[in-house]
């Protein structure tokens, strides 16, 4: 039994006859008839909303991705004749934000009515959606009838991979020209002939096939595309300084998503790509391979990466690497230059592996530690914070730096560029025909 904001307010009303009863002789009948008469009315009340019928179903997306807006729909029907005021709030799992958190509306008789509420997981892993918690009140309008409706469900948080699946509907078969994503690198040319097609203004004189275009009759074009079944090879740190929150997400979700989306390109190009997920050691290996099936194994692995709280055995991991990586690869490191010990130490693996692949290592840029230092000092500790605040920021500076050199690329990036700065990255050396 839930008593409405009416009931209360019909409360503080009756406060006033009972105060004046201590003053004014023979009140106190009226009194107690009142409250008599309110107690009646509100166990009434009661007991025709918990006689109402209400039938509320869940429908969940077919696939929950981290830091997205995945939208719930909740079915209410309402097979009586009296219109209903109804409540309802959902049990979502834990670590999801959802808005609204509880819904109110009102439902007429022998109806039904479709409500959309937004869950943003902000992890990635296996959930579960609790009961639903209806209220229904009484047509006085004087108490709530609560009950609570079976319907836990097991959900499945995956990485974020609206942009491979934007690239999946995409007209892309053959090149990366046509994606849709301005942001994207389309300069510098492939090293193996694609088709033939008709002289566009501003393709290059040089590209023009003089044969071709004789026997046509007008002038045609050579489109040349990228070397197929290259290998790139991704690895993603998931050691502690990954853990760190950055635009609502650890810096591990975002490699994560952005892995999958250079993963999802180099596939659909036709190369071999493998990865590894390590930290204090190798937590998980998948040798390069092309093909749909390769690409599923990828968000299978990565889908239940966590961050763990230890260093980063750089060491381990290129010892690892320089066993099994016999082909020439592109060898994308997602990973963080917070700590410069710890950064030193991949300093001389990475330029031994620069010899005989082409690595490039992609970081995210602490924006909160850059926010913080255009901030005016309001005391001494916040100048305490500002102090420590620069001095991480250069000791990253320097690390990104010395890690930068012999053959070695560095990118940092803000989180949300990331994506885009790793497939033009290898859609650049693939266009440089770097491999």
């Amino acid at each position: 039994m839930i008593p409405s904001a009416r009931l209360w307010a019909t409360v503080c009303l009756l406060a006033i006859p009972t105060i004046a009863a201590g003053f004014i002789a023979g009140l106190w009948p009226l009194v107690l008839l009142l409250d008599v008469s309110l107690l009646v009315l509100s166990g009434l009340d009661w007991l025709v909303a918990r006689r109402a019928v209400v039938k509320v179903t869940r429908e969940l997306p077919h696939r929950f991705q981290v830091g997205v807006e995945n939208k719930v729909h909740l079915d209410v029907i309402n097979p009586g004749g009296r219109g209903l005021g109804l409540q309802l709030k959902d049990d979502s799992p834990d670590g999801f934000e959802a808005q609204p958190e509880q819904l109110h509306f009102a439902l007429s008789g022998k109806s039904r009515i479709r409500l959309p509420y937004v869950c943003s997981p902000k992890s990635r892993g296996r959930f579960e959606f609790g009961e639903l918690h209806l209220r229904v009140r009484g047509p006085l309008g004087l108490m709530w009838h609560e009950r609570v409706i079976a319907a836990k469900t097991q959900v499945s948080v995956f990485p974020d991979m609206r942009g491979a699946s934007r690239l999946l509907l995409s007209d892309a078969a053959l090149d990366f020209v046509n994606l849709g994503l301005r942001q994207l690198r389309r300069d510098g040319k492939g090293s193996e002939f694609a088709r033939l097609r008709d002289y566009a203004q501003g393709d290059s004189v040089r590209d023009v096939d003089w044969k071709a275009s004789a026997r046509r009759g007008k002038p045609v074009t050579r489109v040349m595309e990228s070397e197929r079944s290259q290998t790139v090879f991704i690895g993603v740190d998931a050691g502690r300084s990954m853990a760190a929150h950055v635009e609502g997400l650890t810096k591990l979700d975002h490699a994560v998503n952005a892995a999958l989306f250079l993963a999802f390109v180099a596939i659909r190009n036709g190369d071999r790509v493998g990865l590894v997920v390590f930290a204090d050691g190798v937590k998980s290996f998948l040798a390069p391979a092309s093909g749909r099936a390769q690409y599923r194994k990828i968000v299978d692995t990565l889908y239940s990466s966590k961050p763990n709280l230890t260093y980063v055995d750089y060491l381990t991991l290129f010892k690892e690497l320089n066993t099994r990586l016999l082909r020439r690869s592109l060898l994308c490191v997602f990973t963080d230059f917070l700590d410069e010990d710890q950064a030193a130490t991949m300093i001389g693996p990475m330029r031994r592996l620069a010899r005989r692949h082409v690595p490039v290592c992609l970081s995210i840029k602490d924006t909160a530690l850059h926010r913080l230092l255009h901030t005016t000092p309001a005391d001494t500790e916040v100048a305490y914070q500002h102090a420590v605040a620069s001095e991480l920021l250069l000791d990253r500076e320097a690390a990104k730096r010395k890690v930068g050199q012999d053959g070695v690329t560095v990118i940092d990036v803000e989180a949300d560029a990331l994506s885009l700065a790793a497939v033009n990255k290898y859609l650049e050396i693939k266009s440089r025909g770097a491999l």
